[in-house]
Order: C-alpha cells, then sequence, then structure tokens
C-alpha cells in the first residue's frame, strides 16, 4: 500500500488516512495554532462525489448535531463540523487504539478467545456509554429519544490504555434529527439487528441493548453470532433468535455469564435488561472483586503487546506525517476563514470571493448617520434617562459523580442524597460556593471531601471507594478430644470455585476447614492460572480459596506462551500473594 501524501484541509493537515468506507472517507490530522500548540484529531469527510446528494448530506448533518449533545467518556468526542470547498466533514477525538472487530480478528489469527475478563469490561464500559446517550435530554430536560441503532464491532473503539468508547452515530434515531428513515428501510449491519429492528417495527432503546448483548457473545466464543451466506437467513436468524449459551462453544464460561448474556437475548425486549444500566450492573457485578480500573489497564498491556508491531508503524507514519504537516504549516499563507468557511445548507447564504466596495460605502453612512444623531442630542436640554441594564446570574454548576463499585451506593451534597448508583448527575449546584460530597456504601469506607464548583462548568468527579478491611481473624483454638468421644473425621466439604477462584454464593465453609486465600497477578500483560496441574481462570485470580500447604501455581502467558511456575505455602485464614 502506497504512502499517504499529507495535505491541508481548511485549518486542517490530513496526515494519514485510517479507512475509506461506501459515504466517508476517515483520517488522522492535526491542527496548528500559536505558541507551538498542535492537536491530534480525526477528520471523517463525506466521498466528493456525494456530497450533491442530500440524503448523505442530512445524515451527516444529524451525525454531528446528535453526537455535539453527547459529553461522555465512553463516547468519541465532537470538535467541529463544517464544509471546507465541496467536502463536509466532521472533526473528531481521536482515539489510538483498535475496534473490537479489528481486536477480534486479530486474536482470530492467532487462534486465541479474547479473555473474559476483557470481554465483560468491554462491554460494561459500552452499556455506560450508551445509557447516558439513550438518558440524554435536552436544556428544557425533555429527553432527546436517542438510540444508536449500527452497535456492532466496528463503532465500538478500545486504546491501547484500555478506554472503551462507542463511536459513529451516523444512522442515530433522535427527536433532534432532520433525518427520517423511510418505512421499510432497514438501516444498520443486518448481523447486528435486534429482532425488532429486522421485523421493521419501532424501536426503543432495548434494540441497542440486544446489540451489546450480541457483540458480548461474539467476544466470548470469538464466533459470528447471527452471521449466513445472505443477509435474508441472517434476518431470519435474528427474528427467532436462533443463539445458544456462549458456554457451548468456550466450556470455561460460568453460568452465572451464560445467563446475562442471555437475558440481554431475549426475543422479547420486555425480558431483557431494561436498560444499559442494569446490564452493566450486573456485569460490574460479576466482575467482583475485580475493579474496571485494574482490568482497564490489564486490558491496555494486553492490547500493546497483541498489536505491538501495528503500534511501531503507526508512530512512524504519525512522526512522519507530523513532520511534513509542520513544514506545510510554516509555509502556508493565512487562511481567510471568511472565505474558507462557507454556510451550512440551508442558510441561504452564499459566498463573495471577490472582495466589494459596497461595505465601504456601508460603513461610511453608518457613520454620517451616528454623527448626526450625537449633534441632534447635544441640542437637547434633557437628556435621556440611562436604562440600567441588570447583569445577568451566573450560571449554575453541573455536578457528575462517578462511582466505583456500585452495590448500594449512596451520593450526598451538602448531606442531601442526590441520588444512588455508579453515574450520576447534578445540574444545580450554585457556583462559586464550596460543597461537601458524601459517598456511602456497605462494606466501604466513607467517602468525603469539599470541592469548589465553578459557573456554568461541569465537575466530572471519579470516586473510587476502599473497601473496609476486617480485622484478622483469631484462631481458635480446639480442645483434645476425651477419649470416651468419637474420633473427630478429617475429611473436609468440598469447596465449590467460582468464577475467579471464590466461592459461589451460596457456598459455605466449616469453621475447622483449615483454608487461604490466593491472589495471582501478572504485570504487563494476562496469563493463564494453574494450581496443582489444573487451570483455575486468568489474571488477575483474587480471593482463590485453597487448603493448608505447599501449592504449586504456574502461569502461561496468553501473548508469548512462556511458563513459570512457583510452589507457595497456603496458611490458614490468610491470604498469600504471587506476582509475576
Amino acid at each position: 500500500m502506497p504512502a499517504f501524501e499529507p495535505l491541508s484541509f481548511g485549518r486542517y493537515f490530513l496526515i494519514d488516512k485510517i479507512a475509506v468506507g461506501g459515504m466517508a472517507e476517515v483520517f488522522k490530522a492535526k491542527s496548528f495554532s500559536h505558541g507551538g500548540f498542535e492537536k491530534l484529531l480525526v477528520i471523517k469527510r463525506i466521498l466528493q462525489h456525494l456530497s450533491a446528494n442530500d440524503e448523505f448530506v442530512e445524515m451527516f448533518v444529524d451525525e454531528a448535531k446528535i453526537s455535539v449533545e453527547l459529553q461522555h467518556p465512553n463516547i468519541v468526542q465532537i470538535y467541529d463540523f463544517g464544509r471546507i470547498a465541496e467536502n463536509y466533514f466532521i472533526a473528531m477525538e481521536c482515539v489510538e487504539g483498535k475496534d473490537v472487530k479489528g481486536i477480534l480478528r486479530k486474536l482470530a489469527e492467532r487462534r486465541k478467545l479474547l479473555p473474559l475478563e476483557y470481554a465483560v469490561y468491554i462491554a460494561h464500559e459500552m452499556c455506560k456509554g450508551l445509557d447516558y446517550a439513550h438518558k440524554r435530554t435536552d436544556m428544557q430536560g425533555n429527553p432527546l429519544g436517542i438510540i444508536h441503532r449500527d452497535v456492532s464491532p466496528s463503532n465500538i473503539l478500545v486504546s491501547y490504555s484500555g478506554e472503551v468508547k462507542v463511536a459513529d452515530f451516523g444512522i442515530a434515531k433522535a427527536e433532534i434529527s432532520a433525518y427520517n428513515t423511510r418505512g421499510g428501510v432497514l438501516k444498520g449491519k443486518f448481523e447486528y439487528m435486534s429482532p425488532e429492528q429486522a421485523s421493521g417495527e419501532h424501536l426503543n432503546h432495548l434494540s441497542d441493548v440486544f446489540a451489546t448483548g450480541i457483540i458480548l457473545h461474539e467476544m466470548l466464543t470469538g464466533r459470528r453470532l447471527f452471521k449466513t451466506d445472505s443477509d435474508i437467513k441472517t434476518l431470519e436468524r435474528i427474528k427467532i433468535v436462533d443463539v445458544k449459551p456462549p458456554s457451548t462453544l468456550n466450556p470455561g464460561i460460568p453460568q452465572r455469564l451464560d445467563d446475562i448474556v442471555m437475558k440481554a437475548l431475549s426475543q422479547d425486549r420486555y425480558h431483557r435488561f431494561q436498560d444499559a444500566r442494569e446490564l452493566q450492573t450486573a456485569l460490574l457485578e460479576f466482575m467482583y472483586p475485580a475493579t474496571p480500573d485494574l482490568t482497564r489497564e490489564n486490558l491496555g498491556h494486553f492490547l500493546t503487546e497483541l498489536f505491538s508491531a501495528e503500534i511501531r508503524d503507526e508512530r512512524i507514519r504519525l512522526e512522519e506525517g507530523t513532520k511534513a504537516a509542520a513544514t506545510m504549516h510554516d509555509h502556508a499563507p493565512e487562511i481567510d476563514l471568511d472565505l474558507e468557511w462557507e454556510e451550512s445548507p440551508g442558510s441561504g447564504q452564499t459566498l463573495n470571493v471577490r472582495p466589494s466596495r459596497a461595505p465601504l460605502f456601508g460603513a461610511l453612512l453608518a457613520i454620517v448617520a451616528l454623527c448626526a444623531a450625537l449633534l441632534w442630542v447635544g441640542t437637547q436640554k434633557t437628556p435621556a434617562p440611562t436604562p440600567v441594564v441588570q447583569a445577568p446570574p451566573p450560571a449554575s454548576s453541573t455536578l457528575q459523580v462517578e462511582v466505583s463499585p456500585s452495590a448500594n451506593t449512596i451520593v450526598k451534597v451538602n448531606g442531601a442524597v442526590i441520588g444512588s448508583g455508579t453515574d450520576l448527575i447534578q445540574s444545580d449546584i450554585p457556583p462559586d460556593t464550596d460543597f461537601v460530597l458524601e459517598v456511602t456504601a456497605p462494606g466501604y469506607d466513607p467517602f468525603q471531601r469539599t470541592y469548589r464548583s465553578r459557573p456554568n462548568a461541569t465537575l466530572h468527579l471519579p470516586i473510587t471507594l476502599t473497601r473496609t478491611v476486617s480485622p484478622p481473624v483469631q484462631p481458635t483454638r480446639v480442645q483434645p478430644a476425651a477419649e470416651s468421644d468419637p474420633p473427630a473425621t478429617a475429611t473436609e466439604p468440598p469447596v465449590n470455585p467460582g468464577p475467579t477462584g471464590g466461592m459461589q454464593p451460596g457456598s459455605s465453609v466449616s469453621a475447622n476447614t483449615k483454608t487461604g486465600t490466593l491472589n495471582v497477578t501478572l504485570r504487563g500483560g494476562w496469563a493463564e492460572v494453574y494450581i496443582n496441574g489444573q487451570r483455575i481462570d486468568t489474571t488477575p485470580l483474587y480471593q482463590h480459596k485453597l487448603p493448608s500447604g505447599r501449592h504449586v501455581v504456574e502461569i502461561v502467558n496468553g501473548t508469548t506462551g512462556e511458563r513459570e511456575q512457583r510452589t507457595v505455602t497456603i496458611v490458614a485464614n490468610n491470604l498469600t500473594r504471587v506476582n509475576f
């Protein structure tokens, strides 16, 4: 593939082509400003031969109008929209990473599956962004009614640092849309539609929940769920929801996760999770005791190793493109923005590229009129009273609190409860005032801190609660049995390991059982964990119950296949940590 030659595009410089589709092409771009300031971003522009197509232009404008309303860490941000010459474009956030489609394809080449905890984490973060979009309101509090309608692996971006972002609201449905889909026309990728979408029925946010379930199923199994050799067969499979639990293809998936996936994929939308937040909560509870922050870091290491060669090539192209763009910027003439930027469609105004003398004559007439008015005012004995202009009150502040974990969380501002959950927004905080934020949850240390609000600004506060440390359990001294007592049995009740090696809900261990717990972590990647020759799970492994005594712990690096083994001694009622 020939190297991309950087080129100027208005006040932007296109330095690398990322992709081209049937409607638009996507580039990495740089913008420059005073004092050596430069910014990396992505430019998406309509293909030139489609710029005269009103339908495509309306869809493109809708994408910009919807996306600009969405400001969330799990949604790709929009910076700019306009038209340069005959090309409509959107300038957006650059996510340096891969989409889920690219990740699954790379793993398939290596005949590997995406580790379970990473699949769950990606779906969890998707739900956060989608739930925010579904519940977004306008300034009057009216729901915008946003439905993505095209939730698919190619529209879920994962950065090399483990961040997950939903992209491409190009065919989203919303109250602010100018373009309306004609009856009988299906929009979106067929294999990621919901049954109601495939049937042409009225849609709501539960269609996106179903699509999230499809992606989660495919991440867990490495197989396409509904894809067939024809679109008609694919739609028929979706309508009847011809689905088997992911554990039928990946035996390592526990029943609890099977249940979550199958509920998200219910044919009847009213039997699914009733919003993306409910699905997010179920995934978060499954992840416990792992946390999203720790999983994000490990996922970043995993992707960095998986795409190490691609990352090197991308950085080389970025450096070369940036140098070429900087040179073009240094030698480029000053841009006349009045001539460069044209009005949006429907404004009814046209651009005159030739300078006109009409504005000059208009300015002279305005000056003459102003002088005449001043002379007339000077002849009046009683000056007109000066109207008193009331200064507008300062705009209130908005507080967004993101709490981890979510179990029974209560959030208070100045002692008043504003809600419970993981993502709360309070929009009536008085500006330029101090307020006390309190976050409490059973089993966690209470959080309390004072912050200061700013006018017309959103204060985003990610809060991670710390689990309360219980005092160490003192071993119970056992009295020797009398000679007349029957001998005590040495048989211990079996321990039912959970999906991450912990106890399943409802299981119990006798007070006399001599067991300890084991944590296994790997720095800079992930690995499969074997204990005494039996595969247990993948790293990070937390709170895995083991009988006291010596055990052999072995890990197999998930990327390189290298093995490492250690012998550990488990002490009853104690935690043993093994860091590879």
